[in-house]
């Protein structure tokens, strides 16, 4: 082989991926805006790690305690738990929203949710799931998530049950949604 047309054409090459590459680059944003919005606010947010969890989740103005935490590969598992007396629905689906909004719009680095909330039963000393979420920031919209914090004390819609992908227990339909 001719070593000059040899480096003719590592040079062709080095100037096609130098035009190429950022061509597709650009393509990322178009291909996400087709498979569902993404927002995002700011420059950033914190970078949750195992350090600083539990003093961020700390300052969160939730009215339910925290009962479990995990963080593991950009993975933010939290179970919000309901003691004593019967709270409204409303509460429970606004303190939902507050964890949503704490993993993607204060946070950088969490790509996805696992929020419960569980009901704890002293007597009995067991715990119930009530309302379980999958919320992914790749399908997370503000307009679900303040859809989430306005819901009253009925049902959720469809629309965001399938978009925060939240499902709901039988305990929580019989005690809490059709009493």
């Amino acid at each position: 082989m001719n070593r000059s047309w040899l480096i003719g054409t590592a040079l062709l090459i080095t100037a096609a991926s130098a035009l190429i590459l950022p061509q597709l680059a650009a393509l990322e944003p178009s291909i996400q805006r087709q498979h569902g919005a993404v927002e995002t606010f700011g420059g950033g947010g914190v970078v949750l790690d195992n350090d600083n969890l539990v003093d961020r989740l700390e300052e969160l103005p939730l009215s339910l305690s925290i009962d479990r935490v995990g963080w593991k590969g950009r993975v933010l598992s939290l179970d919000l738990k309901v003691t004593g007396n019967d709270p409204e629905p409303q509460e429970l689906y606004q303190n939902m929203a507050l964890a949503i909004s704490f993993a993607f719009q204060e946070t950088a680095n969490v790509d996805q949710l696992l929020l419960r909330v569980v009901a704890e039963d002293k007597w009995l000393d067991s715990r119930r799931l009530l309302l379980a979420g999958d919320i992914r920031r790749t399908e997370w919209s503000l307009r679900l998530q303040e859809a989430l914090q306005t819901a009253a004390n009925c049902p959720l819609p469809e629309s965001v049950k399938s978009g925060l992908r939240i499902s709901e227990s039988e305990l929580w339909k019989k005690q809490f949604i059709y009493p």
